[in-house]
């Protein structure tokens, strides 16, 4: 067996053992096939579990290297992740990583571990549901934008609110993110960030949403930029709504 395939198999085997303590319900396996938009990729190691009905999945990368890891081997290992929907890449090696790759996977929300790390994989799991709730700023609307407060340069879960009235919570969503920065510089609050919502923030947010009974948000659409706060058409959207026509099943 060559040493690659021994590490593979020792970060599948302390992943199983770490996995195996949270959740009976997850899915782990080993050099997985996973298909993607355009073709099938070979996964090194692999899990999948569910948590408010959203799935949630990971790659990890094992890259057994003398020297450390390029940013084009980062590169390629997300061109192979981005091709499969909502998942989540990590990368582990025992050499490093360049300062090419190390900014390259920052950029692209991509962890990377070196051997070292192994002991603190429990947070991997913390870092995919974060993920989940929290969109980060590469990340594409799908369909929708949003404002989502900060607090120390960070986003701390919290969709900001329109102004309102009454004492329900209103949260404006938009189908571009210039028509989302136009509306952030109207009530400039200057502790809120434009974020895109992809299909599985989409689905965690409104499932947190049902589950908690949380009868007093509600939701507007504004579609087109106007000049004042007061001139903005929202058009309002119930959360059943949301969920027949714009959440992608399967």
């Amino acid at each position: 067996m060559k040493k690659g395939s021994d590490f593979e198999s020792f970060v599948h085997y302390v992943y199983s053992s770490i996995i195996s303590l949270e959740d009976n319900g997850v899915l782990v396996s080993k050099n997985a096939v996973i298909t993607g938009r355009s073709t099938k990729h070979e996964i090194d190691v692999y899990y999948e579990f569910t948590k408010a009905n959203i799935v949630h999945r990971v790659a990890i990368e094992c890259k057994d290297y003398k020297n450390p890891v390029s940013k084009g081997r980062v590169t390629e290992f997300y061109g192979k992740i981005s091709d499969i929907d909502n998942l989540t890449g990590v990368i582990v090696t025992r050499a490093g990583y360049q300062s090419g790759a190390k900014a390259f996977a920052e950029h692209y929300g991509i962890k990377i571990l070196t051997i070292d790390d192994l002991p603190t994989l429990p947070e991997i799991l913390s870092l995919q549901l974060s993920q989940a709730f929290l969109p980060h700023e590469n990340v594409i609307g799908q369909p929708f934008w949003s404002l989502m407060e900060t607090r120390d340069g960070n986003v701390t879960g919290t969709y900001v609110c329109a102004p309102s009235d009454s004492t329900e919570k209103i949260i404006p969503l938009f189908y571009s993110k210039r028509v989302a920065e136009k509306y952030l510089s109207c009530i400039e609050d200057k502790h809120a960030v434009v974020r895109g919502v992809n299909q599985q923030q989409l689905k965690a947010l409104l499932t947190m949403i049902e589950k908690n009974g949380q009868n007093d948000v509600g939701f507007v659409v504004l579609p087109f930029v106007a000049d004042s706060p007061d001139k903005w058409m929202a058009i309002s959207v119930s959360l059943e709504q949301l969920k027949e026509d714009y959440v992608v099943n399967g």
